[in-house]
């Protein structure tokens, strides 16, 4: 038998069997059309999760407080603060972490904010002003927070694209008063749109000087008093080929700080391309 001869008793048993050829032919359409269109969007959502993470930084490394014994337990990241500001400094002398390009030591807790009829439950992030280049922040309008500000413990504020829509309702927040937690700020910039959540430093947050978060909005509240603590201290390698020696510097610095070793470190380091493979 022949290839025409197959064919012929072929669309002859198509013919015969109309119904059951059309539901064959839908389900390996349908079946086809679902896998494309499901790895189509699986890959949609991965490439957009790792814009947001790679918009946190270049580079970036995240020390977390954390992993340390206490009463014979070993708690969890994030459970304990062990961090200080003074950590941070230490990792910008360039004699002892050659490969770290910036740091940038965070006090993040919720707030309220007030403006008008407007009331909100936001994070509040206490920065320095190496944030804007360590988290590749992007003022859409507006200044960030300086030096001056930081020393002399300022109630100034930078909104998230967010925030300031939610405040503001499209009017222009510069040089206008909020209150956080109570107290006045007077809003100094406005952020680019980034996307993601406040917690990979997206739209929904505000910023102050850190010295101002520490001893005048949540020192008391978070039990540091007016002490240096920081929540994460993030860390931007001089270049992605550097990110393996930074952490190596990084943890020798805060070992020598803390006391630690191994066995009971009080911090954990973790960098943007382990971030990223988790999400992968």
């Amino acid at each position: 038998m022949n290839i025409v001869e197959s064919m012929r008793i072929a669309l002859r048993g198509l013919a015969a069997n109309k119904m059951r050829a059309i539901l064959t032919m839908l389900g390996i359409i349908i079946g086809v059309a679902a896998v494309i269109a499901l790895m189509a969007i699986g890959q949609g959502v991965q490439d957009s999760v790792t814009k947001q993470i790679q918009g946190i930084g270049s580079n970036l490394v995240i020390i977390s407080p954390g992993a340390t014994q206490q009463g014979g337990v070993r708690t969890a990241q994030g459970s304990a603060a062990t961090l200080t500001y003074e950590d941070a400094q230490a990792l910008q002398d360039f004699n002892v972490a050659p490969d770290i390009a910036g740091v940038s030591p965070e006090f993040a807790s919720g707030g309220q904010v007030v403006y008008g009829g407007q009331n909100f439950n936001v994070r509040i992030t206490g920065v320095t002003p190496d944030y804007e280049t360590v988290r590749n922040a992007t003022l859409d309008s507006g200044s960030f927070i300086n030096k001056g500000q930081l020393d002399s413990l300022s109630r100034v504020a930078v909104l998230g694209a967010t925030t300031a829509k939610n405040l503001f309702s499209g009017d222009d927040p510069i040089g206008k008063e909020i209150k956080i937690n109570r107290s006045s700020f007077q809003v100094i910039g406005v952020l680019q749109s980034k996307g993601g959540s406040a917690m990979l430093g997206g739209d929904d947050n505000i910023l102050v000087p850190i010295t101002t978060a520490q001893k005048r909005l949540f020192g008391g509240q978070r039990g540091f008093g007016v002490g240096s603590r920081v929540s994460t201290i993030y860390v931007s390698a001089a270049s992605e080929a550097q990110v393996d020696s930074s952490i190596q510097e990084i943890t020798e610095v805060l070992r020598e700080r803390h006391k630690t070793t191994l066995a009971n470190d009080d911090f954990t380091v973790t960098s943007q391309k382990d971030i990223l493979g988790v999400f992968d």
